[in-house]
């Protein structure tokens, strides 16, 4: 499933400015940000996306995903 589309992308804020398309970017961008700020919730979304074997669970886990970034002030 780590090819699992991001459909829309999401629009990272960061320099230069990035964008997600796939379960396999995201997850390697909580991984980043777990080490940077080692937050119970990041660790929690990183076995979240970890865990993901259906589609279903790809889009659970992608909207919870875009919903903490937008809590964190993360999306462009």
């Amino acid at each position: 499933m780590l090819d699992f589309p991001i459909v829309p992308p999401i629009t990272i804020k960061d320099a230069p400015e990035r964008k997600l398309t796939t379960l396999n970017e995201a997850r390697a961008l909580v991984d980043e940000l777990l080490a940077e700020r080692r937050f119970v919730k990041w660790r929690e979304m990183l076995q979240r996306l970890d865990a993901v074997k259906t589609e279903e669970e790809a889009v659970e886990a992608l909207g919870a995903l875009r919903e903490l970034l937008v809590m964190e002030h993360l999306v462009a």
